[in-house]
């Protein structure tokens, strides 16, 4: 018997949080893109979205920004 106030089992950390975390959103990613190519309102693949993005400068500007913000802050180490 366990006593009060005792924790059974191992501390979630903060490492795996993140993990959890990272993953659930990789799930979603691809669950959208799924339906997208299945062609389910309103979703729509990623392909499609970015080249309605990239029609317009701004939306140019806008994708270059968020590609250098994932590079720094995701791949660079």
């Amino acid at each position: 018997m366990v006593g009060r106030g005792s924790v059974v089992g191992d501390p979630v950390t903060a490492h795996l949080v993140i993990l959890i975390g990272f993953a659930g959103l990789l799930g979603a990613m691809l669950a959208v893109e799924v339906l997208g190519r299945a062609g389910r309102e309103p979703f729509r693949p990623v392909a499609h979205v970015l080249e309605a993005a990239l029609a317009s400068r701004t939306g140019r500007w806008v994708v270059w920004a968020a590609w250098l913000w994932i590079g720094f802050h995701f791949l660079a180490r």
